[in-house]
């Protein structure tokens, strides 16, 4: 019996630190917020003549709900007769994973160390690597199509700009020498997986780079991984009309306040007097960092969010937190002092989304319209105002950590789009010709949805 009850505190063990997780949410410890048997029974298996494993019932002892104590019985017997054995570290993994995917939150999931430190990288605005963007397209060679990784944008002050790489480039081969491979042959995401690496290491690739007519010119490129800054905002003058400058903001993260004042800046240097915000396909991103993007647009005590929280926070009072005018030391981090709070609101503008667009993006969206601040173009978005958190697992004895969600969140209407999406002023479905590029890749002569932003704006 002394054996049975270690197995039943062993797994006990394993799966406390989940449960004291859900059960005591609120203590919020270091989290984030931020707006994916054979059924055949043709021979019938001989019952086991093994003797059956002792009945564990700890629930008295442990007040454990009947699914755990279901789980405990299992577990003595998984301890008691398998030859292979269980694996304890793998087991909490798979526990946690499996107790996720039946709560049935869409937006939970785990994180292993690796991913945890990962996520909070991408946050921060910060990885390694050597700074571009890429994109899953082909080119036509000698009348054969390739699969390549095409570069769309290449970082600032990043290793690749300073290696010449070039927006356009399409990397052919990953690798050096005899041992370099195709892309068309080992895929895109093993592609991308082998560029990206260790600081201080090389990644090794060659590029195709078009050149007059259809003919394409091979480099080969050495490159050092360091630590470079994320584009999530990228910005150019309109190429039909030159007093318009288009702002797409493809995420929201650390960087993107400061990047879209330099854009919004840069584009006002260069003679712009109007602005389309493109956030087509933008997932959306940190709390955070929407909240102060949205402060440059209101007026001091304008409310930007309001967040609705389950009755165990309510109880705590976390139901009235309501997030209105940010400034100084709770943004010191992300560069937004007091006079920066509506410094863009008169601006002339537009703003361009589709069903891809999602989250804080659809918050910027939803705050535009509440404050009348701007007409929206393009489809319906995607529909989700929910907010996550992600818990760090280390105080529970696990390592990684746990996103799941935790409250509802709306702009100043409190018009709940969760589900439903945001329908824009000015429905313009994407063309069949612009369907048949690269979104990414779209030339803007052939984007119908940014062409009647820009029309918009002449009105």
């Amino acid at each position: 019996m002394k054996n049975t009850k270690n197995n039943a505190m062993r797994i006990v063990s394993s799966l406390s630190a989940l449960l004291l997780l859900i059960c005591l949410v609120a203590s919020f410890t270091a989290c984030n917020f931020y707006l994916g048997s054979n059924g055949n029974n043709a021979a019938k298996q001989e019952e086991s003549t093994l003797p059956p494993p002792p009945q564990i019932n700890v629930s008295d002892e442990l007040d454990l709900p009947e699914y755990v104590q279901g789980l405990i019985q299992l577990d003595e017997i998984f301890n008691s007769y398998s030859y292979e054995g269980v694996d304890e570290q793998e087991m909490k993994k798979a526990l946690l994973k499996a107790y996720i995917e039946a709560t049935g939150d869409p937006y939970a999931e785990y994180l292993d160390a690796e991913e945890y430190e990962e996520y909070f990288s991408e946050r921060s605005g910060e990885f390694v690597g050597i700074g571009v963007s890429v994109v899953n397209t082909q080119i036509t060679i000698n009348g054969y199509e390739y699969k390549v990784v095409q570069v769309i944008s290449v970082f600032k002050d990043s290793p690749a700009l300073e290696a010449g790489i070039r927006v356009g480039d399409c990397i052919m081969y990953v690798g050096a020498g005899e041992s370099r491979e195709l892309v068309d042959i080992i895929g895109y995401t093993e592609a991308v997986d082998r560029i990206k690496g260790e600081e201080g290491t090389l990644a090794e690739f060659t590029v195709f780079r078009s050149t007059a007519g259809s003919d394409y010119e091979e480099l080969a490129f050495s490159i050092p991984r360091r630590k470079v800054e994320s584009l999530s905002v990228n910005h150019r003058v309109s190429e039909t009309d030159a007093t318009v400058g288009i702002i797409n903001i493809t995420g929201f993260d650390d960087t993107t306040p400061r990047q879209f004042c330099a854009a919004v800046e840069g584009l006002k240097a260069q003679g712009c007097t109007r602005f389309v915000f493109d956030l087509r396909n933008n997932p959306g991103g940190g709390l955070d960092s929407i909240e102060t993007v949205l402060s440059y647009f209101l007026s001091e005590g304008d409310l930007i969010v309001s967040i609705e929280y389950n009755e165990l926070l309510s109880g705590q009072n976390y139901a009235d937190h309501v997030r209105e005018k940010h400034y100084t030391s709770e943004y010191a981090g992300l560069n937004v002092e007091k006079e920066d709070i509506g410094k863009y609101k008169d601006l002339d503008c537009v703003v361009l989304v589709n069903e891809n667009s999602a989250s804080a993006a659809e918050l910027f969206t939803a705050t535009f319209r509440d404050y009348s601040i701007a007409k929206i173009v393009g489809t319906r978005t995607f529909g989700k105002g929910s907010m996550q958190t992600l818990f760090s697992l280390d105080s529970y004895g696990m390592e990684g950590g746990l996103k799941l969600t935790v409250a509802r969140y709306f702009s100043k209407s409190h018009t709940d789009y969760h589900g439903v999406g945001i329908a824009p002023d000015i429905t313009v479905e994407l063309s069949e010709e612009a369907l048949g590029y690269n979104f990414f890749l779209l030339p803007e002569d052939k984007d119908n949805q940014l062409l009647a932003a820009i029309d918009e704006l002449n009105k």
